[in-house]
């Protein structure tokens, strides 16, 4: 039987969802998957790389000579390698492709004997249904978190709290086109957006909105929540992981339309959290194309 290959590629939250559909069809192949570490990012217009080694999960890295071939070409040449793969006979072909994305599609999972590389995002809750708590240990930290973040996870939970997430494509990209077309593609999320879901979630004496955000300015200048709000990076300057623990150490969650958030919500352990997400999460989707969150989030 041969070993599953997930590859990874894109930021972080987009890793932990590889990492997730790969964990998946390590169970149903009763087998280690494998993971390729190293082709995903080469010429990564963001220039990302590889992100979950803070994690307790354990990632086996394939290896050269386990890579099909053309999935180390870097981009855009891998795109001649799909087209290669995609014409062969079924079964020949040794690569996967995430046909939709923000879709489940069961026959892949279905298909995890057969030992394939799986190009894709993966971002369905389906995909790894039957091992959320496998997946809530390996996204542990290896490290304690600093001192200034435990003292704020202790502020989280000492009151009603609530992480909410904007979004804005600030300090991101070698040239700024990069920002310009993510932001095209998928949108920012309006103020009204949040002073809504703020509404949905409830506000009282108790409650206190941790905030965080790639452009605190822009927050501070132009969102206005009626809640004292706690600015996350003023008060803890953190790497991106250990802010992804602090949101999920959150009671509720005002998340933006992307992978970073989602995951900062589905993390989080409180049984009655109210997770609110943006109805429209790709802006040149329509609505019922994407079915990323989960049916007990709230859609505005």
């Amino acid at each position: 039987m041969q070993i599953p290959i997930v590859r990874l590629f894109g930021g972080l939250g987009n890793q932990m969802f590889q990492y997730a559909f790969g964990r998946r069809l390590a169970a149903e192949s009763r087998q280690t998957a494998k993971f390729d570490v190293n082709n995903g990012f080469k010429n990564d217009p963001y220039r990302r790389r590889f992100s979950l080694g803070a994690f307790n999960a354990e990632i086996a890295c394939a290896k050269p000579q386990d890579i099909p071939v053309g999935m180390a070409w870097p981009s855009p040449w891998h795109r001649a390698a799909k087209a290669g793969w995609s014409a062969m006979p079924t079964a020949w072909r040794k690569v996967v492709y995430e046909k939709n994305k923000f879709q489940f599609d069961s026959t892949v999972v279905a298909k995890a004997k057969t030992g394939s590389y799986y190009f894709g995002y993966w971002q369905h809750e389906g995909y790894f249904v039957g091992i959320q708590d496998e997946l809530r240990w390996d996204f542990t930290l290896r490290n304690p978190l600093p001192k200034t973040a435990v003292a704020l996870q202790e502020a989280m939970a000492s009151c009603r709290s609530v992480s909410v997430h904007i979004r804005q494509y600030h300090d991101i990209g070698a040239d700024g086109m990069v920002i310009r077309k993510s932001r095209e593609l998928f949108g920012a999320c309006s103020v009204e957006y949040y002073e809504k879901a703020l509404e949905r979630i409830g506000i009282n004496s108790d409650t206190v909105c941790f905030i965080f955000s790639d452009n605190l300015q822009w927050v501070k200048e132009n969102l206005k929540l009626p809640a004292p709000c706690r600015y996350v990076a003023d008060e803890c300057p953190c790497s991106d992981v250990e802010e992804l623990i602090l949101m999920a150490s959150c009671h509720h969650h005002v998340i933006s339309n992307g992978s970073f958030s989602w995951w900062g919500a589905w993390l989080g352990r409180n049984p009655k959290k109210v997770v609110v997400a943006p109805r429209i999460w790709v802006r040149v989707l329509a609505e019922s194309a994407v079915d990323i969150c989960p049916e007990t989030w709230i859609k505005l």
